[in-house]
């Protein structure tokens, strides 16, 4: 696809210190933990009480909100094509695509499908599902097609568990929940990258308010746990919504590195890490189960470009990686200096976080030129809503970044002609 990039004379010059970065650099460096300590919480702290209070959101003019609407059925035909795209796109609805969006990433985190305890108050709520609708109303003015969003996080709500904490299915809540979820992304043409797990899964647990967060680690780590989790929780969800024109990918988790002991940095919330070969057991049989059942693209949110050869070989269509400040100063964390093709991957890189707002490195045009121009294959900020240091995206601004580069994001309703 050939799109002519968006030139600003800074994105000139730090094109040029790239280039000479990575013919000095020649191969991706090996992995090599930084010597500074960083700020593991990429993601911001789960809110433990019920209901977390809601947050403030990027502004932009939108429509009011809707009621609810009836659910409805999946397509039962796959709208995934065969392969994921050449370098610097991801093929989708009958295009190879820039994938430009922003971490939505929740509205209660952990409580947004299913319910527990505390009560149930995912989208199919009324009143969670007119701030879903006018977010995603808002999202889509700003030009973006692609949303983030955590769907099991930590394990708080919409899986049960039997006596011994294997699952034993999905709860009541989460088929309503994604039913509406599903519905607000076709209405306002937006594509999903959902979120199956977040590495505060495998958290020691702690209970509050009768609702237990996190404490999972023996289902990862343990082959019926895994299975029970894959057949009794995942399965279900990739067989009911098989081929939703909405749904781009499943991720299997967010940041698994913080709980992985022998190739990551564990988190000090993680009592009992899993080693990368048990979490790529994992990996592996999640990866087939979204291929089989959902019919979807899969893809896991690695927290550092260091260890994104870690996901090799799992059949990922596409990789993810993020990228904040701290890293910017070593070079085997150093996103921002790195071009994608510099990485040696086997299919398509995104960007899947990076700061929205408060950046000392750089501002959001600027990375959204950088990324662009690098090679990747898009870029979602963090975040739509402003729940951590990172802030919200400016609205005009990214606007006006979609809107210059609109023949490479604007992915169209499923079932358009372009």
């Amino acid at each position: 696809m050939n799109i002519a990039v968006y030139h600003r004379w800074p994105l000139v010059v730090m094109l040029v210190a790239l280039v000479l970065i990575e013919a000095a650099c020649g191969a991706a460096p090996a992995p090599v933990a930084p010597t500074a300590t960083p700020n593991l919480a990429s993601t911001p702290a789960a809110t433990a009480t019920s209901p977390p209070a809601a947050t403030s959101a990027a502004t932009a003019t939108i429509p009011p909100a809707q009621p609810p609407v009836a659910p409805t059925a999946a397509s039962p035909a796959s709208v995934v094509p065969a392969t994921p795209g050449p370098a610097g796109t991801v093929s989708w609805r009958g295009g190879a695509w820039f994938l430009l969006g922003l971490n939505y990433p929740y509205y209660h985190y952990g409580n947004d499908f299913g319910g527990n305890a505390w009560g149930a108050y995912g989208v199919h709520d009324p009143a969670t599902y007119a701030t879903v609708d006018a977010d995603f109303a808002r999202m889509a003015a700003l030009g973006v097609h692609m949303v983030r969003w955590f769907v099991f996080a930590d394990g708080r709500a919409g899986i049960v568990y039997d006596e011994t904490g294997l699952p034993t299915g999905l709860d009541q809540w989460v088929f309503p929940d994604f039913d509406a979820a599903l519905a607000l992304a076709t209405r306002h043409n937006l594509g999903l990258d959902l979120v199956l797990l977040d590495y505060r899964f495998l958290w020691n647990a702690r209970t509050d308010n009768g609702v237990q967060l996190g404490g999972h680690a023996s289902i990862i780590a343990t082959p019926a746990g895994q299975d029970a989790l894959i057949n009794k929780v995942f399965e279900p969800l990739f067989q009911r919504y098989a081929g939703h024109p909405a749904i781009l990918s499943w991720e299997v988790m967010n940041e698994p590195e913080w709980a992985i002991s022998d190739a990551g940095r564990v988190a000090n919330e993680v009592g009992q890490p899993v080693t990368l070969a048990t979490f790529r057991a994992f990996a592996g049989r999640t990866v087939e189960a979204i291929h089989r059942s959902a019919r979807a693209y899969a893809t896991i949110g690695c927290a550092d470009m260091k260890w994104l050869q870690n996901w090799a070989g799992l059949g990922l269509d596409y990789y993810q990686v993020h990228y904040y400040d701290w890293m910017q100063p070593y070079s085997t964390d150093n996103l921002f200096g790195t071009r994608a093709a510099a990485l040696h991957l086997d299919r398509p890189l995104v960007v899947g976080e990076f700061p929205a707002a408060h950046s000392k490195v750089a501002d959001l045009h600027t990375y959204l030129d950088i990324w662009y121009a690098g090679g990747y294959a898009g870029a979602w900020a963090w975040s739509f809503r402003d729940g951590d240091t990172w802030g919200t995206p400016d609205p005009a601004m990214l606007r006006g970044w979609a809107d210059a580069h609109a023949p490479a994001v604007a992915i169209p309703p499923a079932g358009a002609s372009r």
